[in-house]
């Protein structure tokens, strides 16, 4: 799977080949997206659960990391954008499977 942890598995999804880059990638780019998708799906203790191991989640993050990094200058020849509509999607897709998976813990027997 996917590791958000992982420079090189970051930096070969978002199709970035050099080292420039590499600590602000993974000390603030990556935090930021996590942080980002989290507050907007659950902040609660025990939710957290839910984001381990999670794939859609690491795609979210993932997705605001390669929007940041391909938008990072606030003045560029090349036109940039907002957060693409695709990250409200995942986040709106994680919040539904948050209530599907608390349901499910609620129904597990112990």
């Amino acid at each position: 799977m996917f590791d958000i942890n992982d420079k090189d598995s970051v930096k070969k999804a978002i199709r970035v080949d050099h080292d420039f880059d590499d600590d602000l990638i993974m000390n603030v780019y990556v935090p930021s997206a996590v942080n980002e998708v989290k507050a907007a799906v659950s902040l609660a203790d025990e939710d957290q659960a839910f984001f381990e191991d999670n794939a859609l989640f690491n795609l979210a993050v993932l997705n605001i990391v390669a929007h940041h990094n391909d938008n990072r200058s606030i003045t560029s020849n090349e036109q940039s954008y907002d957060v693409p509509a695709s990250s409200m999607s995942l986040i709106q897709t994680l919040r539904t499977d948050l209530v599907k998976w608390k349901r499910r813990r609620l129904l597990e027997p112990e």
